[in-house]
């Protein structure tokens, strides 16, 4: 009953439940009680991105909402433009997965198996893929829309195969209906050889995109895979443009046949549309693939020997700041120019959307969990217990008030070595509370319980205390640092440091 190709059979079909989803779901729409063939709209945007996929004019997120506004407007003509541009953005955002913020579509699913005993087996697998993805084209310099492999493969149809054998196979197929005249047929499989070009260069294309980012993540393939790969599509795109030379000229033999019927033309000028692009497209391709080795020997020498950038940082002031502001006007201008750019994040990534902003920016607030009430017969738990015990912060504060200020620090912490303190004080704690309380009104920190803070040194050195330092060092055992003096306020501060000057003066 279960093959090996079972959970590949499996995660194929869910390539299709993004577009089933979001047909189901578009009752959920202003214009949902009218009948949108959301699938089929859906399967055009990608068929419209792959088009022009690889190709120097890729399409856009605009065009191709333009062109889905437009089989909107086709199916209910008599609804508003308004409609059909809110059909467009829907079916084209469902392949985006706008909703999850484009992120990949991720579904779980079961794959059962029979072992030799007949037994089933079950195991569950997270499967995850995306349809269309949206990428910055720096050479434009506009946002470009690009179909996956899983988009491709949902497309046209199939497990996936190796692309070389099927598009070999593909053209053989493609031969044989032209040469018995099914030109029906032979059209859907021109499209299919199509799809499986793109798909055929989007594979070198990320793999030379790779390299120029960063060629340690891939000099392993390099070293092993990637020679034996690139000589294979090689000798694989000469085939194929010899195969396609022959079926244009099979096809060109039809369209000059006097007798053919207007059916046959038609198809016929539709099937040699195509296999041109795929010759052009394998001929651009064929131009990459033989400069791929000087791409990745450029890329070596420009990133393996390129200098090691400075580990150490600046000094603003020194580095920085001073050498622009003793440089004349008009030379400075250029560098204080770039650091208000930079610093100012004006140059905004074109991936961004101001539209996804606003939308943000104007969607409600979360609310936070609500606790649940506490029950009756539940008492809430005690409090935590404060950083530093109340008693010690008394005795603290009974030390600095035994001292007559304005005062060195190395008086407050001599005064609290000789102190009487109640039995279950330490007097390290008292001593490092001092300390940490004159430090810290001296040069406020920023900490977690900001107010806890400001409270306790308020209590140990009181409300309008006043700190400073000139430059004396703190000779006490065990400490170190400035010895700060320690002022009830700001006029008794000044007045210290009046006094200390004309002292100063006077040993002069």
């Amino acid at each position: 009953m279960f093959d090996s190709s079972f959970g590949e059979r499996v995660r194929a079909l869910l390539r299709v439940r993004p577009v089933a989803d979001a047909a189901a779901n578009t009752g959920r729409q202003s214009w949902g009680d009218r009948r949108y063939d959301v699938v089929t709209m859906a399967l055009a945007g990608i068929d419209a991105v792959i088009a022009r996929q690889g190709l120097d004019d890729e399409v856009g997120y605009d065009e191709v909402v333009a062109g889905l506004e437009e089989l909107a407007a086709a199916t209910h003509p008599e609804c508003s433009v308004e409609e059909h541009a809110s059909v467009a953005r829907y079916v084209l955002d469902a392949l985006l997965n706008r909703r999850d913020r484009e992120a990949p579509y991720r579904y779980y699913v079961s794959v059962f198996s029979r072992d030799e005993t007949g037994t089933v087996a079950h195991r569950e697998l997270s499967v995850e893929f995306r349809l269309l993805t949206e990428h910055e084209e720096p050479a434009r310099g506009v946002n470009v829309l690009r179909a996956t492999p899983d988009a491709i493969n949902a497309l046209v149809g199939g497990l996936e195969f190796d692309v070389e054998d099927e598009q070999a196979a593909v053209e053989l197929m493609l031969a044989r209906q032209l040469e018995r005249g099914a030109f029906g047929q032979a059209e859907k499989a021109a499209e299919r050889s199509r799809l499986l070009s793109v798909r055929y260069a989007d594979e070198l294309r990320a793999l030379m995109a790779d390299t120029s980012r960063d060629i340690r993540a891939v000099l392993g393939q390099w070293s092993s895979d990637v020679p034996q790969q690139l000589e294979r599509s090689r000798v694989h795109l000469e085939d194929r443009l010899a195969a396609e030379a022959r079926l244009l000229d099979h096809v060109r033999g039809a369209l000059d046949g006097a007798e053919s019927e207007p059916s046959v033309t038609s198809a016929a000028v539709r099937i040699a549309g195509l296999l041109e692009e795929c010759r052009r497209r394998h001929t651009e391709l064929h131009g990459k693939l033989v400069n791929a080795r000087m791409t990745f020997i450029d890329e070596q020498t420009r990133q393996m020997f390129r200098p090691l950038g400075g580990l150490r940082n600046p000094d603003l002031t020194d580095d920085v700041f001073l050498p622009l502001l003793r440089l004349p006007v008009d030379a400075a201008v250029d560098p204080a120019e770039t650091f208000a750019v930079a610093i100012a994040g004006t140059q905004v990534p074109r991936i961004v959307r101001l539209a996804d902003l606003v939308d943000d920016l104007m969607a409600p607030r979360r609310s936070g969990d609500i606790d649940e009430p506490l029950d009756p017969d539940e008492e809430p738990g005690d409090p935590e217990p404060p950083a530093v015990p109340v008693a010690v912060l008394i005795a603290a504060a009974a030390v600095v008030d035994s001292v007559q200020l304005p005062a060195r620090l190395s008086v407050l912490l001599t005064a609290a070595e000789s102190a009487v303190l109640p039995a279950e004080v330490d007097r390290k704690s008292v001593l490092r509370v001092i300390a940490l309380a004159a430090l810290w009104s001296y040069a406020p920190e920023s900490v977690e319980d900001f107010a806890a803070a400001v409270d306790a040194a308020a209590q140990v050195l009181g409300s309008t205390v006043a700190i400073d330092a000139d430059g004396t060092p703190l000779r006490l055992d065990g400490w170190s640092g400035d010895d700060l003096i320690v002022a009830e306020d700001e006029e008794s501060l000044a007045a210290w440091a009046e006094a200390a000057l004309s002292v100063s003066k006077g040993e002069r």
